[in-house]
């Protein structure tokens, strides 16, 4: 099989999931070509661009230039007997139709998120009776009604699309988002820590539930030998400082950089523990974030948010701790099971290395793709 992966979509750090389904298709034998061209390089980027379409002429002239580029790569690919539009390919996708009227091959959109819904809902950068936010949910409709078949992370998440968006459910397949193990993967600790360590990196977003962190290490600041170290930044960051500082902390570090994955994977491999995400929106319970995968893949103990999509994967007590959402006294209590567990820890963390290779690495990412078409095919 030759596949031709399209868009705009991004590979950089922070952004598994393109690399994860391509390095996953090549691993089950398939032959990936990109047709390629990053437009947007940040998180942040994507963001500005969504809030302000369709008024940002700067964007839409990039934009231009952008799709002119990857129509002349188009034509010079050959023949493919797929198409697959990478994530952010909200856009891309009706590029992506149109060339594919020549071939006439299944087109695939891993659409990964709703615009609507992240912008509108989650960040709340833009009002729901806007005609902004009207614009972003007929993009997200209509992108889907394009693709012959849509990716997306949990079925949590795909009933989402289907009750919004009157989109059939035939049309998805559930692909985990995964992880790269060959940059997070088992690794001796370079630190033998005299504390226990308690780890979270991420971009400080509603969806994270932060302030449940903090909160928590207050309730456990007179608990000996606990220590919180918090990596990333973002919208919340000020927000989440001004916190721990208020509640006069001094069992906390909150690191305000992005880090690169070799240095994020040595304070991964000293941590004694990992945070997923606890906080309270409709999406936090839709997604397994990229951080859960990264812990998995390195066989560290996880406490995350219990959800629906989280039992997908995660098993409580088993490969992970799951813990009320929005809920400090939760969190601490499960840091404090494990703390005083060596055994439930030791296992946990076991347990989801062992899941993480079965369902959420490259070759199972890739995998869980083939499958999803070949069922498709035989149901057409």
């Amino acid at each position: 099989m030759r596949v031709c992966y399209f868009g705009t979509y991004s590979t950089g750090p922070g952004y598994p999931r393109n690399r994860m389904i391509i390095r996953g298709l090549r691993e089950n034998g398939v032959e990936v070509i990109e047709c390629h061209r990053e437009l947007w390089r940040s998180a942040t980027d994507k963001v500005k661009a969504a809030k302000g379409f369709p008024y940002n002429i700067r964007s839409i002239f990039v934009l231009s230039i952008t799709y002119l580029i990857l129509i002349i790569k188009f034509f010079r690919i050959g023949n493919y007997d797929l198409l697959i539009v990478g994530y952010a390919g909200h856009l891309d996708i009706f590029l992506a139709r149109i060339l594919n009227i020549i071939k006439q091959r299944p087109l695939i959109f891993d659409v990964f998120l709703s615009l609507y819904d992240t912008i509108v809902h989650d960040r709340r950068l833009i009002k729901p009776d806007s005609l902004r936010a009207k614009i972003l949910w007929l993009i997200d409709k209509y992108s889907c009604i394009l693709a012959d078949m849509i990716l997306l992370d949990t079925h949590e998440h795909i009933d989402y699309f289907v009750r919004e968006f009157g989109l059939p459910r035939h049309k998805f397949v559930r692909v985990f988002v995964g992880e790269d193990d060959k940059i997070f993967r088992p690794v001796k600790r370079s630190i033998k820590n005299n504390h226990f360590e308690v780890l979270f990196f991420g971009t400080y977003i509603t969806l994270h539930g932060i302030e449940y962190i903090i909160k928590a290490a207050k309730e456990l600041e007179t608990e000996q030998g606990i220590h919180f170290t918090l990596i990333g930044t973002g919208p919340l960051y000020e927000e989440m400082n001004a916190l721990a500082k208020r509640l006069d902390l001094n069992n906390i570090d909150l690191i305000d950089r992005w880090m690169d994955y070799d240095e994020l994977v040595v304070y991964i491999s000293n941590a004694d523990i990992c945070l997923g995400i606890f906080g309270g929106t409709e999406k936090a319970k839709r997604v397994i974030p990229c951080k859960v995968y990264d812990c998995m893949a390195m066989g560290k103990p996880l406490i995350t948010g219990d959800s629906l999509a989280a039992r997908e994967l995660l098993v409580d007590k088993e490969n992970a701790i799951l813990c009320e959402m929005e809920d400090p006294m939760a969190i601490t209590n499960s840091i404090l099971l494990l703390k005083k567990d060596k055994e439930l820890l030791n296992k946990i963390g076991k347990n989801a290395l062992s899941i993480y290779k079965d369902y959420a690495s490259p070759l199972a990412i890739g995998k869980s793709v083939l499958d999803g078409l070949q069922t498709r095919i035989n149901n057409a």
